[in-house]
């Protein structure tokens, strides 16, 4: 009979998405992983399967925790509302001193898929605002996302390089005073 294992998963769990996080997939060893989570390798590959499966599971608690800027705006209802709420929880979860700094999905290149599908949701929600009149039919949607996900990249870039809630802050105030007033 095997022996249930001596740790608490979730937190072993959470260490190495932290990990991951601060690293990303290719710069972290088992080693690392063992360290960081307290566990043994056996331990390891027996709870979650390997570095790989590791790093899935890590990626997709990532994906359902509050840090998931996208995710908290989308259902806003203006465009407007939209994009203050997502600078608002970039600024709050890319500078927060709770977990790594910046964001795990924008910085780890493995992630593309993750990226892509966070500007389909910017896009998807830009477009349906043109549809119900909240944006001018003139709006250039692509352009309108490409310039929001390439300032939450910045945001993030900024925050893994030591910037502060403050300088956070004062960067997404400029990105709303640049909102296009016609919209």
């Amino acid at each position: 009979m095997a022996r249930p294992p001596e740790f608490d998963r979730a937190e072993a769990l959470t260490e190495a998405l932290h990990l991951f996080w601060e690293r990303g997939y290719d710069r972290t060893s088992i080693r690392d992983l063992t360290g960081v989570m307290g566990i043994s390798a056996p331990s390891l590959y027996n709870s979650f399967g390997g570095k790989k499966e590791l790093y899935e599971e890590a990626v997709a608690e990532y994906e359902r925790s509050p840090a998931v800027v996208v995710g908290q705006a989308i259902g806003e209802p203006t465009a407007r509302d939209f994009v203050e709420k997502l600078l608002d929880a970039a600024v709050r979860e890319y500078g927060s001193d709770e977990h790594p700094r910046g964001c795990f999905v924008i910085s780890d290149p493995l992630l593309h898929e993750n990226r892509q599908l966070a500007r389909n949701a910017i896009h998807d929600r830009l477009r349906r605002a043109v549809e119900v009149g909240d944006l001018p039919d003139a709006t250039d949607v692509e352009a309108l996302t490409d310039y929001l996900d390439v300032f939450l990249r910045g945001l993030s870039s900024r925050a893994r390089d030591g910037a502060d809630k403050a300088t956070l802050r004062a960067a997404a105030d400029v990105a709303l005073r640049a909102w296009p007033s016609g919209l």
